[in-house]
């Protein structure tokens, strides 16, 4: 089996900037952006898939030209896409403070290839697609995603998150993501010093689909002059089928020299954002 596919892609983009507050310390950008694909037809049904599918709804999505991960199927496309970002920046060292984004793809013909078991879509316009973010405004963070889909009125997906962080070993997270039919959960996880040598972390996910925490987990972590030692308990589904498994990771580290046992410094920066041991 094989395939041959011409693809043509046009992408405009155009950056308005304005100086903004007292004595022009803020840029204010307006930055629309219009992109236009085409990919003709192909039967591609003798292809196998191994690892294709269809990525998460986002603005970095929405301006791809192939409508699905991976190349075991190259997507059919007539189509416009419109996009629209605002941000709002330090003049002089140019930080971010905010940003907002609204995008959505219009299909001037209907796709055709399809995944093994998916409904092709038979809409004319795609999910429209939104994004805020608040950055370094007094240590705090706010990220919210959201695709609503313009046909029935509803939303398809969020991600609402808010974080605290002071100081790399400060850092306190919640969030809220959503997938119509399929995710619900909340999330807290924080790191915070709770005495002169000793530190606490914790993270917890409810679903509320299962009714059930998915994740949870307790450290503490002693700092002495030239030793720390770290202990993390751990409690998490571990299979489709509900089962749960226990760990914990315990590691001793010599400061200046090296560190001994499981690794619950990556373990850490890797569950809690945000979170970078001094």
């Amino acid at each position: 089996p094989s395939r041959s596919l011409p693809i043509l892609t046009l992408d405009s983009a155009v950056q308005l900037e304005r100086n903004s507050g007292r004595d022009g310390t803020r840029l204010v950008t307006l930055e629309p952006r219009v992109n236009y694909v085409y990919i003709p037809y192909r039967d591609q049904n003798l292809l196998p898939v191994f690892d294709s599918g269809l990525p998460d709804p986002n603005f970095v999505s929405l301006f791809r030209a192939n409508r699905y991960s991976g190349f075991d199927r190259i997507g059919d496309a007539n189509n416009l896409t419109l996009g629209i970002t605002t941000r709002m920046l330090r003049s002089r060292t140019g930080q971010q403070y905010l940003s907002a984004t609204l995008g959505e793809t219009v299909h001037l013909s209907q796709p055709r290839v399809t995944l093994p078991g998916e409904t092709a879509d038979t809409r004319r316009r795609s999910d429209l697609l939104a994004n805020l973010e608040l950055t370094a405004y007094r240590n705090w963070n706010l990220h919210y995603d959201v695709a609503w889909n313009p046909d029935s009125s509803r939303t398809e997906k969020s991600l609402l998150a808010l974080q605290y962080l002071p100081a790399g070993n400060k850092v306190v997270n919640l969030g809220y993501r959503y997938t119509r039919g399929s995710v619900e959960q909340a999330e807290a996880s924080a790191a915070w010093p709770i005495g002169r040598h000793w530190d606490f972390y914790g993270r917890r996910i409810y679903s509320f689909l299962d009714r059930r925490p998915i994740e949870t987990f307790t450290g503490f972590q002693y700092r002495a002059s030239c030793w720390g030692m770290r202990l993390v308990l751990r409690d998490s589904v571990s299979s489709r089928s509900g089962e749960r498994d226990t760990g914990w990771y315990l590691q001793l580290e010599l400061k200046g020299l090296s560190s001994v046992g499981s690794g619950a410094d990556s373990f850490l920066q890797g569950s809690i954002q945000g979170y970078s041991p001094q």
